[in-house]
């Protein structure tokens, strides 16, 4: 790590509020030349809100920012980048159809002299120098949507290299690479960092963090924990510093040991190449089964092969004792399992249909007669499910997407309950909602529970899974490594778990 005696980055006493929530509390990070600094923290600690201050994505409430030694107040990103604040996001920035070198200069096309002509010539140049600073080649000319995720993700970095910047963040990068190209990027962000770019590398992946970090900063609740070096932070330690005292305890509701019940759900070495290897579980019938794992630990892609969307997962699925092969959600319904998608808005609901609409989607073959369609039992249906689950709704034409967001993911469970669905696959249920809805989804969970419902719960907040878990199974590399019963799935001992190394 170089440095110098002028921080290249300074932010001190930052603060951000959204209405009443404070996101941001007085929050300070020195940075240097050369320094590799990891932003630590749970979901809704701060890391975005931190990042999006930094970069001009939005402004503080109060608090200055220094940028070599000079006060910077960025009224939008492309100022940000102008000063010398790049920003790599978890989610591609790319633009299919275009080449590498297109996409490496986007924003920054050189134009002839006198002309409104591209310049390709110098174009080109700008995107071999800026992937020389990775010591990386690439085609400059193919489509960059025919390159590999890995090779995308150095375009990515190098399109922030573009302009020099002085700071470079980067958010969850490795969350979609294999392990042999996690240790390739790392090894790249240590040769940019020995050339003085100050990188704050943002990352729920423990294990990555010496291979490429100096020092670590914790956020919980919007505040600075602990900053600390690398070499002074084991697992145990971060995952204490992360979840705080109230990740000592698990929530105190009644758990239930139901793996004396029928197996409902059998699942067996289930692979899906470079992110699952050899899963293998069973689901109970009453059960409450939480998924935990660090961001990219193939959970969503484990309910998604379940279900069928994803069919390049090979393995065995077994449904009451039925093998299914050849799944898709068609199947799998008619089987009586079903699963709320992670992307509520995109996947869950059409927006502009009615609240009852939505709800009857999936139930009209299964509960109501064949061939004759009859309003007034349709309305039946809606009605009852949406008393049921309490959504609040001024009836059941109310079109779904003006429903808060509690309420439309209560509907989108509901229609798998009108389906008459006995399992259900839950990713990220509560996501998007306040903390009133989510207690309401806990409550809905449990009481499915206890009607017989047997539900897998994934989520990245993982102190939801001591909520409403009767049992956690922890993905890790590829695979299930932990098992532990609800009443001891602390916050910290799944966090802990999920950053642990090896097998």
């Amino acid at each position: 790590m170089k440095s110098t005696d002028t921080p290249v980055l300074e932010c001190t006493s930052l603060s951000k509020s959204y209405g009443s929530v404070t996101a941001l509390d007085g929050v300070s990070l020195t940075l240097r030349a050369g320094e590799v600094r990891a932003l630590l923290g749970m979901n809704g600690a701060g890391k975005s809100t931190l990042v999006n201050l930094i970069s001009g994505s939005q402004r503080p409430d109060g608090g200055t920012i220094r940028v070599d030694g000079e006060d910077v107040n960025w009224a939008k990103p492309g100022d940000a980048r102008a000063g010398g604040i790049a920003v790599v996001h978890q989610e591609f920035s790319l633009v299919p159809g275009l080449s590498v070198a297109e996409n490496i200069t986007l924003g920054r096309w050189p134009r002839r002299k006198g002309t409104g002509f591209i310049d390709t010539r110098a174009l080109e140049d700008q995107a071999r120098r800026a992937l020389s600073l990775l010591g990386e080649t690439l085609p400059l000319w193919i489509d960059v949507a025919r390159l590999p995720i890995a090779q995308q993700q150095i375009v990515e970095i190098a399109k922030a290299l573009v302009g020099d910047p002085r700071v470079l963040i980067l958010d969850e990068p490795t969350s979609a690479l294999n392990v042999n190209e996690v240790q390739a990027l790392l090894a790249l962000l240590r040769r940019l960092a020995s050339r003085g770019v100050a990188i704050i590398y943002v990352s729920h992946r423990m294990k990555e963090i010496p291979l490429v970090a100096d020092t670590m900063t914790v956020l919980r609740d919007g505040r600075e924990v602990q900053t600390l070096g690398v070499s002074e932070a084991s697992p145990e330690k971060v995952a204490a510093l992360i979840a705080g005292e109230a990740g000592k305890t698990a929530a105190q509701i009644e758990h239930r040991d139901r793996q004396d019940q029928k197996v409902v759900l059998a699942v067996r070495d289930v692979r899906l190449p470079g992110v699952l290897d050899g899963v293998s579980f069973d689901l109970h019938e009453g059960e409450v089964l939480g998924i935990a794992g660090l961001l990219g630990s193939g959970r969503t892609e484990l309910l998604e092969g379940i279900y069928g969307i994803r069919r390049d997962l090979v393995g065995e699925v077994w449904v009451n004792g039925t093998a299914v092969r050849r799944r898709s959600p068609r199947r799998m319904l008619k089987r009586s399992l079903g699963m709320t998608p992670e992307d509520r808005k995109g996947a869950g609901i059409v927006p502009m249909l009615g609240v009852g609409e939505n709800i009857l989607l999936s139930a009209r073959g299964r509960v109501l007669p064949k061939f004759w369609i009859t309003s007034a039992l349709e309305a039946t249906t809606a009605r009852a499910t949406i008393g049921a689950l309490s959504i609040a709704a001024s009836s059941a034409d109310q079109p779904i997407g003006t429903l808060s967001g509690g309420n439309q993911q209560k509907a989108v469970i509901g229609r798998l309950l009108a389906a008459k669905m006995s399992v259900l696959l839950l990713d990220e249920p509560t996501r998007g909602i306040d903390v009133h809805a989510k207690g309401q989804i806990y409550s809905l969970i449990r009481e499915l529970a206890v009607a017989g419902v047997s539900s897998i719960f994934v989520s990245s907040e993982l102190e939801e899974l001591s909520e409403v878990c009767d049992r956690v199974l922890v993905l890790r590399d590829g695979r299930i490594q932990d098992e532990v019963l609800g009443a001891n799935a602390t916050t910290e001992r799944l966090l802990t778990l999920a950053m642990k190394e090896g097998n």
